[in-house]
């Protein structure tokens, strides 16, 4: 295979959403004085919860009375039902949800309201004491994993007893958009924290040619929400932040920028963080760096169990490389990269994660464990870690899961890089 001894290849050996996530909160609903003369009042703060790192606090409810959550991924209208307006019905396309905390009966719900009308939580559903940290899932028979970008609606119900037994209530309702802190750049995906299988047991052969350097399969849990480029860094974008053009393939600045090594592509990132915090778009722990070789697969499979993120196979019709084996033909690509973006994205908005350019990582190189990894981060090797293939190679090079290792100093037209925003790792 063309190019194959530029990178020094290892031939030997080598579930769910926990975020600390940032949101955009908006209430949708409003809510009804009970019993006390006031409404209960629903509020969201981030950063102090655990799980999806959403914290809600109810204040103002009824007294010694019992409250629970609801949680829709769907605002429908107010309904009247007892003292207040249910705002989260379930309908045709809706789905509402109930929180409760088992004590052994579905009796037991999430909380009590203290003498000053503030919900206390039962059982440890907060790490504060009070109020509820929402889940990394949604409650169900089928868990629903909260994925960044998405928006899901919260409402407090309450028994409303002193004017009468049995009567309900309900808080505000508020709309939850869950993001990754920080301001990103233009041109950033939100990627949901969570857990995939690393690696591939790919038979060796046509079409996957599978060995040892993608083996074996393990489970890899991604903590933290975080920002991806979308495409690889332009070549448009590397020279207005650093005032060259390395490339060798111009005449569009709409192509990846190529010919950098490891420690260049570093440069630019650090670069970037400096500009980025000077006007205090990046949060404190987070940087814009390279991502780990487990990001990078993670981000590539988009939820993804497949060789690629487009299925099981690739065709030429769906990135930029020299020849399918699933097809048994030559792309016709021209021989030099594509302006980013010239194919579909994959589920979750990036472009480009197969072919065009291999992408350098923050790792180092080494062999996989069976062993299940939290943020894996290989350090202290003497080789980095590239991913995704470029355009002059074949498909089964492209794949998920393939990596190769290279020196860093290497700099060829093969190879380009995107960037995260993302929490601080040191290589």
């Amino acid at each position: 295979m063309r190019h194959a001894l530029r990178f020094l290849v290892l031939a030997s050996l080598a579930q769910w959403l926990t975020s600390s996530s940032f949101a955009q909160i908006t209430n949708f609903c409003p809510a009804q004085p009970n019993s006390t003369g006031a409404p209960a009042i629903l509020a969201g703060s981030f950063g102090s919860g655990i799980g999806s790192g959403l914290h809600l606090e109810v204040s103002g409810g009824v007294p010694n009375e019992f409250g629970y959550f609801l949680v829709g991924d769907e605002a429908t209208p107010a309904v009247a039902m007892g003292n207040g307006l249910l705002c989260l019905n379930g309908t045709a396309t809706s789905h509402l949800y109930r929180y409760n905390v088992a004590l052994g009966s579905d009796s037991f719900s999430v909380g009590r309201f203290d003498s000053a009308g503030m919900l206390q939580n039962l059982s440890n559903t907060s790490s504060t004491g009070t109020g509820f940290d929402v889940p990394a899932t949604i409650p169900n028979f089928l868990p629903i994993a909260i994925t960044m970008g998405s928006t899901w609606h919260f409402q407090c119900w309450y028994r409303d007893t002193v004017a009468a037994p049995g009567i309900s209530n309900f808080s505000n309702g508020i709309s939850v958009t869950f993001l990754p802190p920080g301001t990103p750049i233009a041109g950033m995906v939100a990627i949901p924290a969570g857990t995939f299988a690393m690696g591939s047991n790919a038979a060796a052969g046509v079409p996957y040619f599978g060995d040892a350097v993608t083996q074996p399969v393990h489970s890899v849990t991604i903590l933290n929400s975080f920002w991806m480029g979308q495409h690889e860094v332009t070549q448009a974008e590397y020279l207005a932040l650093m005032g060259t053009n390395p490339s060798n393939w111009i005449g569009n600045l709409a192509y990846p920028v190529e010919t950098v090594n490891w420690g260049e592509a570093r440069a630019y990132c650090a670069a970037l963080t400096v500009q980025q915090m000077a006007l205090g778009n990046v949060p404190a722990g987070y940087e814009y760096r390279l991502p780990t070789s487990a990001e990078w697969e993670y981000a590539c499979r988009a939820g993804t169990t497949t060789e690629f993120s487009t299925g099981p196979e690739l065709l030429c019709s769906e990135a930029s490389f020299y020849y399918s084996f699933h097809t048994l033909s030559n792309c016709n690509n021209p021989t030099a990269t594509v302006p980013v973006e010239s194919y579909a994205p994959n589920a979750w908005g990036l472009y480009d994660m197969h072919g065009n350019v291999w992408e350098w990582c923050l790792d180092s190189f080494a062999a996989y464990s069976a062993a299940a990894e939290i943020d894996p981060l290989v350090t202290g090797g003497a080789n980095r870690t590239l991913r995704g293939g470029s355009w002059d190679l074949e498909s089964n090079w492209c794949r998920s899961a393939y990596r190769i290792t290279a020196d860093p100093v290497l700099r060829d037209p093969y190879s380009g890089f995107r960037v995260v925003l993302a929490p601080i790792r040191i290589p």
